[in-house]
Order: C-alpha cells, then structure tokens, then sequence
C-alpha cells in the first residue's frame, strides 16, 4: 500500500492509503507501486490518478510530488479532486479563473483606494 497525502495552501486535500498513484507531470506520465525507489517530481499543470478500490483524479497547478518509504508527498499551490482527468482540468481552470478574477478585483480596490 501507498499512503498519498494531497497539500495546498488551503490545508490537506487528501490523506488516504491507496494500491498506486499515476503521475501526469512535466516530464510525462509515471506509475508508482509500493516499495519503489525514492523519486522527486514537479507538475506545473497535471494530475495524478490514485487508483484504490475507486478511481479518483487529482488535478494538480505548481506542484512537486516526493515520494519515499511508500508516502507519496503532494504539495500544489492548487489541487482538485474529480472522478476523471478532464474533470480534474476543469476544476482547476475555474479555481485558476476564480483567483485570477479576485487578484484584479484587489488590483482595481489598491488603485481606487
């Protein structure tokens, strides 16, 4: 088994033990099993696919995964669970849309002020 635990700035996204995860990163896609070799990779915009009894995606933005001794690390600036990749895309794009509207929000009151 593979615990994964899923981090942003908001708190812990996930916390669970699952059979594998899948890694969409900038480097490609990597599968990862139990007791494999320590590994460190970043994920500007991807997901990674946790595999247990069901299948769910976690859409990832500016994230590294650290995997060691069976515990796979994810911290992300932002993260979406869905039950699919595109899912998964998608509720990233509206959280990314919603951060984006509330930054020019904050721009437009700075500069009224």
């Amino acid at each position: 088994m593979i615990k994964i635990i899923v981090a942003t700035p908001k708190g812990e996204l996930l916390n669970k033990d699952v059979e594998s995860i899948v890694i969409s990163g900038d480097t490609g896609q990597l599968g990862v099993l139990a007791n494999r070799i320590p590994l460190l990779t970043k994920i500007t915009k991807g997901f990674v696919k946790v595999n247990d009894t069901n299948v769910i995606y976690v859409g990832i933005v500016n994230g590294v995964v650290d995997f060691k001794d069976n515990v796979a690390t994810v911290i992300a600036q932002n993260a979406a669970i869905a039950d699919s990749a595109e899912e998964a895309h998608q509720a990233i794009e509206e959280n990314l849309n919603a951060i984006i509207k509330a930054n020019k929000q904050k721009n437009v009151d700075f500069v009224e002020a």
